[in-house]
């Protein structure tokens, strides 16, 4: 489905008073929603998800990412507005509006070993949030397999109707709790703080294989992905080699030799 093509969609259910659109529920995915939010004294409007899609493996192609837009009251995209995505306890990290009209808005990428909340921070508005966008879900398909799994979210400006207003989401809504757990033992602390430093491993990746294989020794990074002259490429880099290959084509896969 095309970007115009989702987002006609959201916005039929939005103005029909229907329950959004959100096929990512089965994914664990979840929204905080304006009744969780604290809103400052006046405040007239704030950012409502109006749709989460998980996409599929011919919309996906082996990406990773949470693509997002932005919308006003009519339904039209906003750009220059911004995003924030917070990944475990990563320092949050920022994108802004600013694709072509047949694109998502933005993306940011997603790692398999975290858990990313999304959110509008723009106009100073409260801002409803997605919660738990993840990659470590099973293979599929061709183009989503583990760790390689990506969503679409959109916002849109809206009007504050009534104080903890906020229309319900199609299928299961697990809500987040504001409130603090009990305090982190040291233990604890440490863990938690390095989780976002693990490079994830899924020993049943084509090039982790071939890497074993090829005895290039320890990974030394996440796989990535690179844009070369109108073609798109993933890649990891071990100590005595850099294994790539074209998107879509991961069955050949080819190594460039390197001295750690």
């Amino acid at each position: 489905m095309t970007v115009t093509a989702m987002l006609k969609t959201f916005l039929i259910k939005v103005r029909s008073a229907e329950p959004i659109f959100n096929n990512a529920h089965r994914y664990g995915i979840r929204v905080r929603e304006l009744g969780e939010i604290s809103l400052p004294l006046g405040v007239t409007h704030y950012w409502r998800v109006i749709g989460v899609h998980h996409l599929t493996g011919t919309e996906n192609m082996g990406n990773h990412h949470v693509y997002a837009d932005i919308l006003d009251e009519d339904g039209e995209r906003i750009n220059g507005a911004k995003l924030i995505l917070k990944q475990n306890e990563a320092r949050p990290e920022f994108a802004v509006i600013d694709k072509p009209p047949h694109e998502p808005g933005t993306n940011f990428p997603l790692w398999s070993n975290t858990r990313a909340t999304v959110a509008v921070h723009h106009d100073d508005l409260p801002s409803e949030e997605v919660c738990d966008l993840r990659t470590d879900h099973a293979d599929e398909e061709v183009g989503n397999t583990w760790g390689h799994h990506s969503f679409y979210v959109v916002f849109q400006r809206t009007p504050v109707s009534a104080p903890g207003d906020s229309p319900a989401l199609a299928g299961p809504n697990e809500r987040v709790s504001s409130l603090a757990g009990p305090s982190l033992s040291l233990e604890e602390t440490v863990a938690s703080v390095g989780q976002p430093h693990i490079i994830p491993l899924n020993p049943n990746a084509g090039f982790y294989k071939i890497a074993r294989e090829q005895s290039l020794g320890e990974r030394l990074t996440r796989e990535y992905d690179v844009d070369y002259q109108g073609k798109k490429y993933r890649a990891q880099i071990y100590e005595k080699g850099i294994v790539y290959a074209e998107v879509g084509d991961l069955g050949s896969i080819k190594i460039i030799p390197r001295v750690n």
